[in-house]
């Protein structure tokens, strides 16, 4: 079924680069077989191009009813202008009809579908009954080239076209004919009218020929374009995962429910360049530890800070797991802006990276860092480091806010005091995180969803 259908696709683009005309040339190219000729569909228009190789070549007709029997002989002018051929047409062992070469006055005749110049010699055209016909051409010496036309009607017929069942039907007929003389044409135009092949090319044949390979390469390429596409938003909403925690590896759990491979093929780049300001790295050491010995990650300590965005895209490149440790939220971003850490991050999450943000890793990832200066020098943000614009990587669509606890309500409802405001900040205490995967957003960890 997919192959008819895919066939009678083909079919459709052939013939809608091919005039009408082109479709009731049904070239046979015989005149390397050995044997007697069946003839199918003899009312339909045929060209036998056949040679004699010294003794007379036979073609046979079956019909269950009568039908109009036309044929002509010709030859061609470049190849064979001297040849004459003659035919004795039987029903069943009766001769019924007689072409003589000598009788006919072989005129010259030029068929513009495939560009070629012919002598036209005898022909018939008569109506007849049903019965076995046999065809017999000869001349005198039995050899040289010649074409037997058959029947006169053209395959094109607006009915046949009109559906898809009468198409796939035309082409299961006809279509494979019609597409073996793209291989076999050019070496018709070599061996048997002894022209260049590039002459083929400027035939409508050849025309058509390259219009439609033309046509599936760009059809193809559109198709691989779109493939491209959709495979590629697909993995971007696949693969965009954000895990944004308030306290790291006390989520280690939530954490090995991402992993897509065992432990200790996962690799890790322990970004901990935010810690640097800060004096006691005790939380630092503390994610370290559970993260390489007791998770069993491949873990590298980097440091963006005063490197270039291919230096850091090369050293994150190769890891499954980016981790961005808390610390000093200006100062994390300030080095981030300063090696185009957003661009990077993008590039990584769009080939399946995961990236874990904790504290101040996390608040990076929003729209903006505003939240990191609410509580002051309690969690180490007194110090801005010159920081003005406040903008985030504007990763997820969202704030956050880290590691709450019930007396921060009042200070989250004065910095925004309108309720529509709270609803594009999420709030997280130190036992929760904020999964991001695609569009999908869900919390995790102990706790309902905090609203203040």
């Amino acid at each position: 079924m997919k192959k008819t259908i895919l066939f009678s696709a083909v079919f459709l683009v052939l013939f809608c680069v091919w005039p009408p005309s082109a479709l009731a040339y049904q070239p046979e190219l015989i005149y390397f077989q050995t044997g007697d000729i069946q003839i199918e569909n003899p009312e339909i228009s045929q060209a036998f191009y056949d040679e004699l190789k010294g003794e007379p070549r036979y073609y046979f007709i079956d019909s269950d009813k009568s039908f109009e029997l036309y044929l002509n002989i010709l030859v061609p002018e470049a190849a064979n202008r001297n040849g004459r051929y003659s035919a004795n047409i039987f029903l069943g062992e009766q001769k019924i009809a007689f072409l003589d070469s000598s009788l006919s006055d072989w005129q010259e005749f030029y068929e513009p579908f495939g560009r070629d110049y012919y002598l036209r010699g005898p022909e018939l055209d008569n109506l007849v009954s049903a019965g076995r016909y046999k065809i017999e051409i000869f001349s005198p010496d039995n050899q040289g080239k010649y074409v037997l036309a058959v029947g006169k009607k053209e395959i094109y017929d607006a009915s046949l076209f009109s559906s898809f069942e009468s198409i796939k039907s035309f082409a299961k007929n006809y279509g494979v004919s019609i597409l073996n003389i793209y291989w076999q044409l050019p070496l018709l135009k070599m061996t048997f009218f002894k022209t260049d092949v590039l002459q083929f090319f400027l035939t409508p044949f050849g025309i058509a020929g390259i219009a439609v390979v033309g046509a599936i390469l760009i059809f193809l390429a559109i198709i691989y374009y779109l493939i491209g596409v959709i495979k590629g938003a697909i993995k971007h909403r696949q693969a965009k995962t954000l895990l944004l925690t308030s306290n790291g590896m006390q989520m280690k759990a939530e954490i090995m429910k991402l992993l897509q491979k065992p432990a200790y093929d996962i690799t890790v780049a322990f970004i901990s360049t935010a810690a640097k300001p800060e004096e006691n790295l005790d939380y630092l050491k503390k994610d370290w530890t559970i993260m390489r010995d007791e998770m069993g990650f491949n873990v590298e300590e980097i440091d963006i800070e005063g490197k270039t965005e291919a230096q850091v895209m090369k050293m994150l490149e190769l890891k499954d797991i980016i981790f961005v440790e808390g610390g000093n939220t200006f100062y994390l971003l300030k080095a981030m802006r300063r090696c185009k850490f957003g661009r990077i991050i993008r590039k990584l999450l769009k080939n399946g990276k995961v990236y874990i943000g904790v504290s101040a890793g996390s608040i990076v990832a929003g729209r903006n860092i505003k939240t990191a200066g609410w509580l002051g020098e309690e969690y180490g943000n007194k110090e801005k480091f010159g920081v003005k614009n406040l903008k985030g990587l504007n990763l997820i669509p969202f704030d956050i806010f880290v590691h709450y606890q019930p007396e921060h309500a009042e200070i989250i409802r004065k910095k925004l005091p309108w309720r529509w405001q709270r609803r594009r900040l999420k709030i997280i205490t130190d036992e929760q995180a904020v999964l991001v995967q695609g569009k999908e957003v869900m919390l995790i960890g102990k706790g309902d969803a905090i609203v203040v």
